[in-house]
This record gives C-alpha cells, structure tokens and sequence, in this order.
C-alpha cells in the first residue's frame, strides 16, 4: 500500500510551459485526500520550486537541490548537506576551464555571474526537458517564467565563498545540448572524491555533496514518517531521479524519460505533456500498480 508518492518537477510533474496540469494537481489532490502523502523531489531550489507548486494549489513538503536540502510544507528548512568550499573552488575551476556557464545555490540563495547567459542557457535547458520545443519557443517560456526561477547576481562566486555563513548545497552548470565539453568537465568533477555528479537534461551538469541524492533524503524523509520504502512510490524522468526510482517501492519512469531511466524503473507512465504524473497515480490508487 502506498503511503508517500515524491515526483521530480522538471520534465515530470511540469509540462512544456513549465506548469503543472489541472489533472496532475486534480489527482496529487485525490490522493491526499486519500491520507497519501505527497512530496515534490526536484533539482531547483525551494525559492524556484514553491511558487509553482502553490500556484496549482498543492500543499507539500520538498526535497530541493537534488536532495542536499528539506523543507516543510511551510517553507522551513529542515535538513541541508552542504559542499564543502575547497571541494566548490575545485569544480568551479574545472568549470571556467571548459569556459562553462555555472551557478550556485546556497543556503541564501542562487547566484549567477551573468544574467543574459543564465537566460540563454535555461532555454536550452528546457528544450532538453521537453526535446519537441523550438529554441525561440523555449526561449519564449523561459522568459515569462524567469520571476519563478529567481536568482541573485554578483559580479564574482569569491564574494559570498569567502562568507562562512553561506553554504554551497549545488552547483549548477549548463552549455549546448550533448556537448563535449559538457562531458569533458563530467569525467573530471567525477574525480573529486566526495562529490556526487548527475544530469536533469542533456545540456546540464548537477554538483552536490556525494549524499546529497534524491533516493538517500527521501529514504530519510519516509524513515521520519515511518513510511517503509516499499510503501513509497517516486515519478521521475532523468539522471537524478534514478536513485530514488531505485529505493522506492514503486518507480515510475515518464514517457519522455531517458532510455535509462527507463530500464530501470518498475512501471512506464505517458508523458509530461500529457499529465503522466496523473496516469501514474490512478493507476496506484486503483492498485493497477503494485510494489
């Protein structure tokens, strides 16, 4: 019997204008209702994933940056695994190497060098979510959306690493779709011991603390319920979403996921654009769909 369903955002709860459908929230709402505990799992941050999700009318706990943080459905954070700095000055020259656009996000925020490459670059990360848009048309969404992806910009990262308050919890990076470089950069953050590396798309690299996954934090998050993982079912369609396709009970793939992704899930549901997130939990809430 399920207990707690997660679902990653991105190419998975969000459809191609980055909005949750009327019959996702209609049946993440139905399950509730049922005493099943909903949880949004995802590689924003709180600050970019809340707004969205209270825009449907959903009301939730999240795990964000890939698992390096907790929140609670009232906006406090709970938990937070932070990189080290030594390890966040190493990736980050790795990545000026490869001349790769990167941000941070923080215990205080995101932070970005520059805001004409950021916009450039999130358009390109959402054709890779969402491979039928057209560059100008992803362009154009990213655009309208940018108030919900909300960022600070400095002039240099130094500024707040040489802040000790300020905890780096993810780095992210991003450059053309399957670019080499991209994987250049990857096989060389993948030397730097404590770190874990992941993708959400195709033009993306994710940096966090090597426990700092969606299957380990949603592991801790049901053992605070104590919800055993069998009883967890998690929706996702990319690289980071496998770890927590592979703890829960139930791992559902997205239509659109990555072949990958796929393999190794234990049910395929439709895609994003067409409210697979809704597909998916019908078919467990009439056990269609078992651990």
């Amino acid at each position: 019997m399920i207990q707690l369903i997660a679902s990653d955002m991105d190419g998975t709860l969000l459809d191609d204008q980055m909005n949750i459908s009327a019959k996702n929230a209609e049946m993440i709402k139905a399950a509730q209702a049922e005493g099943i505990k909903f949880l949004v799992a995802t590689g924003r941050s709180f600050a970019e994933a809340e707004p969205t999700v209270a825009k449907a009318g959903i009301k939730c706990n999240y795990i964000t940056s890939n698992g390096a943080q907790i929140f609670d459905q009232d906006g406090n954070n709970i938990y937070s695994l932070e990189i080290e700095h030594p390890k966040t000055f190493q990736a980050m020259s790795i990545l000026r190497k490869y001349n790769i656009y990167f941000e941070l996000l923080t215990n205080q925020g995101g932070y970005s060098e520059s805001e004409a490459t950021r916009a450039a670059h999130f358009g390109k990360w959402l054709m890779s979510t969402s491979p039928n848009l057209e560059l100008e048309e992803a362009k154009k969404i990213i655009n309208s959306h940018l108030d919900l992806l909300p960022i600070n910009y400095i002039k240099q990262f130094d500024t707040i690493l040489s802040n000790e308050n300020q905890k780096v919890v993810k780095i992210f990076a991003m450059g053309d779709i399957n670019q080499d470089k991209l994987s250049y950069a990857k096989e060389e953050l993948e030397k730097i011991d404590g770190l874990f590396i992941t993708s959400s798309g195709a033009n993306n690299i994710e940096v966090n603390h090597f426990q700092a996954q969606k299957g380990i934090t949603l592991k801790r998050v049901a053992d605070k319920l104590e919800i055993p993982m069998k009883n967890v079912a998690a929706f996702g369609d990319n690289y980071n979403d496998v770890s927590m396709l592979k703890s829960a009970g139930i791992g559902v793939a997205m239509g659109n996921a990555e072949a990958g992704v796929k393999a190794i899930a234990n049910y395929h549901t439709i895609s994003n654009v067409e409210s697979g997130v809704a597909h998916a939990i019908t078919n467990i809430l009439n056990k269609n769909w078992t651990a």
